[in-house]
């Protein structure tokens, strides 16, 4: 099924990347720089454990950018229903979940005494993610047997 592709889905997908650009970037620098600030302030040896769970968290937002730019790209070729786009709901459900898993097994297990809720809303969203890549392939499939039978 191909879609005519427009103007404002061209935007969109390019507002969606930069804004996403922007958010981890944002986001990492005010988390970052109050931890260097607490780093030059007094010797603590639980920075880098902080550090890598934000640098986590930026990643995640990234990279959930990066192929959502390439998800509108495949909608404004007009591939809606098709492989990649399941894959790259399945890629961005399977990163979120890990990230969130990597922040809470840091969290745990190092002497980090903050309390980090981020981790559980990221393997819950990833889950969702995923569950929505496989209705992505249910949707494929009955497409792929509604042209057969056509």
């Amino acid at each position: 099924m191909k879609i005519q592709s427009n103007k404002r889905l061209i935007q969109y997908r390019d507002f969606i990347s930069v804004l996403s650009l922007f958010a981890a970037i944002a986001y990492g620098l005010s988390q970052i720089l109050p931890l260097c600030y607490e780093m030059g302030k007094d010797d603590s040896d639980t920075f880098i454990w902080k550090a890598l769970v934000q640098a986590i968290e930026c990643y995640a937002i990234f990279f959930i950018g990066l192929l959502a730019y390439f998800m509108a790209s495949n909608v404004k070729k007009g591939k809606v229903f098709c492989r990649i786009n399941q894959r790259i709901l399945s890629a961005i459900g399977i990163s979120t979940m890990l990230s969130g898993v990597l922040i809470n097994i840091i969290v745990n297990l190092t002497p980090i005494d903050v309390f980090h809720q981020n981790s559980i809303l990221l393997i819950v969203i990833g889950t969702v993610f995923v569950l929505v890549s496989f209705v992505f392939e249910v949707g494929i499939r009955m497409q792929e047997e509604q042209d057969l039978t056509i």
